[in-house]
């Protein structure tokens, strides 16, 4: 898995160090207004770190989300919550993967195109932020 080169400020590296690992924003149809991105986020650190949201410009907001299976008296019911955050406990990684944790791009404001580059900041309970490009793909 490659990884992305982050520059994070010296108090965060005495923390909790961070890592994010490449992921992809799904390339959806023109007409529809909202897309997901997964990456990975690695805790080097020995806190626990809170990824609390996200910005792009491509997007009117991101939130986050984590799609849920249940099984309601012999009915399977797929759909998905949204967080007020994500823990990411030390030494440890956290996926967003299709059917698990997802970054929501709500309110597309053009559609995407398969192969660019979609510019996402990364924001933290303590305040540090992490810019990470992701490229678009249909999967």
């Amino acid at each position: 898995m490659r990884r992305l080169a982050v520059f994070l400020p010296l108090a965060l590296l005495a923390l909790a160090q961070v890592a994010v690992f490449p992921g992809w924003v799904r390339l959806v149809p023109p007409v529809v207004p909202d897309t997901t991105a997964y990456l990975t986020v690695e805790n080097r650190g020995k806190v626990p770190l809170r990824l609390v949201g996200a910005e792009t410009p491509v997007a009117r907001r991101i939130s986050l989300h984590r799609d849920y299976r249940e099984d309601r008296g012999g009915q399977v019911v797929l759909g998905m919550r949204p967080l007020p955050y994500v823990e990411i406990p030390p030494k440890t990684r956290v996926a967003f993967r299709p059917g698990g944790y997802h970054l929501m791009l709500e309110g597309l404001k053009a559609p995407l195109k398969a192969g660019e580059k979609v510019e996402l900041t990364l924001r933290f309970q303590d305040g540090t932020q992490i810019r990470v490009s992701l490229p678009v793909e249909m999967r």
